[in-house]
């Protein structure tokens, strides 16, 4: 997160009569709409833009740009109100430049965790299809059944004790207690992915 440093940020001195906030967009793709973009953070709460928070009365006071490995622009502004009469004791430039960093982590973090999310989702629907589809009539509804009573129930087996009976019934015609046959073909058809869906809804379903 060092592309704020070196930062420079005037006019943040105690002062009677305004109110002073920053606002940011990080990786914005061009200039010229960056007025007309909604900026997150302070005031400005990922709801206004640059020119709708002048028309509030808001004044820019202080303005950070520099590039991102993605091709983009951070822009950081520090905007003052003169509308407001409180005592603000405004931030020191290490203080804000903190707290900037805090947000654009915190940030980062949630949308880490929203896609986790998306994609153990999208994870869980392929593997029921999968799994009820070739598996369930012989492992039970949950894989909670020992298929022809021998072996293991499916939900209590990792994903690499999968892989390795699926790669078992696929080269080694002799294992499965005689259930070769059966397991065979299905197993032909499981790559390591569609293992992986089919854990990640047996897990979800097992709670």
């Amino acid at each position: 997160m060092k592309f704020l440093a070196p930062i420079t940020l005037t006019l943040l001195t105690t002062t009677l009569y305004s109110q002073t906030t920053m606002c940011f967009k990080e990786n914005h793709p061009s200039m010229s709409t960056i007025e007309s973009t909604k900026l997150d953070g302070g005031e400005c709460k990922s709801t206004y833009t640059l020119s709708e928070m002048k028309e509030m009365g808001w004044n820019v006071q202080d303005i950070k740009i520099s590039n991102n490995s993605s091709g983009g622009y951070n822009y950081i502004y520090i905007l003052k109100d003169s509308k407001e009469q409180t005592l603000n004791s405004a931030l020191s430039e290490k203080q804000l430049e903190n707290k900037i960093i805090k947000r654009l982590e915190e940030k980062k973090i949630k949308e880490k965790k929203e896609n986790e999310a998306k994609k153990l989702a999208e994870s869980i629907s392929l593997g029921k299809d999968i799994y009820t589809n070739k598996c369930q009539s012989c492992h039970g509804g949950k894989g909670e059944k020992v298929a022809y009573n021998v072996g293991e129930t499916l939900r209590d087996l990792s994903i690499q004790d999968i892989e390795h009976k699926i790669g078992r019934y696929t080269n080694d015609p002799n294992y499965g207690y005689g259930y070769n046959l059966i397991m065979r073909p299905i197993a032909a058809g499981i790559t390591s992915e569609n293992i992986e869906n089919i854990k990640a809804y047996l897990d979800s379903i097992n709670k």
